[in-house]
């Protein structure tokens, strides 16, 4: 059976392995983070310069195939409000009666 100190030292052994192993992979997340911040600082000028090569004749084809995607296009500042649609009025149909005893036909086409 085993004791209490050989139990929490197998907890450490355990513990320091996976210690062990985070470490790198917050070192490669720390560098993501920074490399995602400098690409983020080239979003503008790229997108002028995109914009800039479409005015002066290239094709958004043929910017691709020279491996020039477009650019990232991001909403600036807070979006519009959508006018709301008009309320629509309901139509009432009016009943008009055909001269016989059987139907009332409404003006809409529909039977009643």
């Amino acid at each position: 059976m085993t004791t209490n100190e050989e139990f929490l030292a197998r907890i450490r052994e355990i513990q320091a392995a996976r210690e062990n192993a985070i470490g790198p992979l917050g070192e490669v997340l720390a560098e993501r983070q920074r490399l995602a911040a400098l690409m983020a600082d080239t979003d503008e000028p790229y997108g002028r310069a995109y914009e800039n090569a479409l005015t002066a004749g290239w094709r958004e084809d043929e910017l691709a195939n020279l491996g020039a995607p477009p650019p990232v296009s991001r909403p600036k500042g807070r979006p519009r409000k959508t006018s709301r649609p008009k309320k629509a009025v309901p139509v009432q149909a009016a009943a008009v009666h055909d001269g016989s005893d059987d139907e009332v036909v409404a003006v809409n086409g529909s039977a009643g």
